[in-house]
């Protein structure tokens, strides 16, 4: 695994059947495969047996990202990630147990800098302000693309507060990315839709609502085979409706929960032929992504 930009696409989740774990009658499962974030899965308990599920894709895909999204897991939370060809998963492809928040080993935390009571005093990661205000995203990027039939997520946080487990989406898919990464000027910012209204006196009213975030970027010095073939019909597919899933930066697992989201295409630009490179074209083409609620 290295640096260069991945973009996640399409989102096997939706063609998958869905089964396992104990799930209230009014949150079922297959709230997951709604795009209203508000609409999720829980658990009737916090225990892994009933905090888990498995994604039937009816045949072998492949899969490099895997990602909760909108989920209330702890800060202590971790999950569990198997990939297998049985639905029993006898032999496995792919297990693997991660932090849901990126824990100790990428933490830049410096105990002297904090207060005893402070929440990450022990566990050496976020607090719980870090994470407020944003749609919760836990990613996991795999080392390596797997092809699999069969994903098993397990959630493990039986000291969460709320007795549940909560999830409004699911991203297991494959990921593309460049021979040459994005180029220098890539920008990460939020976009602010709270309104502003005031008063004949001057006083200011706001409707507060919570920041999208967005990603702009280009990818410059594409061969013929990655321009058409990969990132033009990225765009022929997915347009400004699908989902897609950015990692800016895959080996930054602690930010990953700033930098990482789900989002669709809101200005997919043209393949531009910028000059040659190896014997062929060169191209460039720019990329906004906006996160999706």
């Amino acid at each position: 695994m290295d640096h260069r930009i991945l973009i996640g696409a399409p989102n096997r989740l939706d063609g998958a059947a869905l089964s396992g774990g104990s799930w209230a009658a009014g949150m079922p499962l297959s709230n997951l495969k709604t795009r209203e974030f508000s609409r999720r899965a829980r658990s009737t308990d916090t225990t892994p047996a009933a905090a888990t599920f498995t994604l039937d894709f009816g045949k072998p895909r492949e899969l490099r990202i895997l990602a909760l999204i909108a989920h209330n897991c702890s800060l202590t939370a971790k999950v569990r990630y198997e990939v297998s060809e049985a639905s029993n998963f006898s032999t496995r492809l792919y297990d693997v147990t991660v932090d849901v928040w990126g824990g100790f080993p990428t933490a830049p935390w410096d105990i002297n800098a904090l207060e005893w009571e402070n929440d990450n005093f022990w566990l050496g990661t976020y607090d719980q302000e870090d994470l407020e205000g944003f749609t919760p995203t836990s990613s996991h990027i795999m080392p390596a693309e797997i092809t699999g039939r069969y994903l098993r997520v397990t959630i493990l946080d039986e000291l969460n507060d709320d007795d549940f487990v909560e999830v409004g989406r699911v991203f297991a898919g494959p990921a593309v990315s460049p021979t040459i990464n994005y180029a220098w000027g890539g920008t990460l910012g939020y976009e602010i839709a709270t309104a502003v209204e005031q008063s004949l006196g001057g006083n200011e009213f706001f409707d507060v609502r919570e920041p999208v975030r967005i990603f702009r970027f280009a990818l410059q010095h594409l061969t013929d085979d990655e321009g058409f073939g990969i990132f033009l019909e990225l765009v022929r597919r997915y347009g400004v409706h699908g989902e897609v899933f950015i990692v800016p930066e895959p080996l930054d697992a602690f930010n990953g929960i700033r930098r990482n989201f789900l989002g669709r295409m809101r200005q997919p630009g043209a393949l531009e032929q910028v000059g040659w490179m190896n014997g062929g074209s060169a191209h460039s083409i720019a990329f906004e992504i906006k996160e999706l609620r």
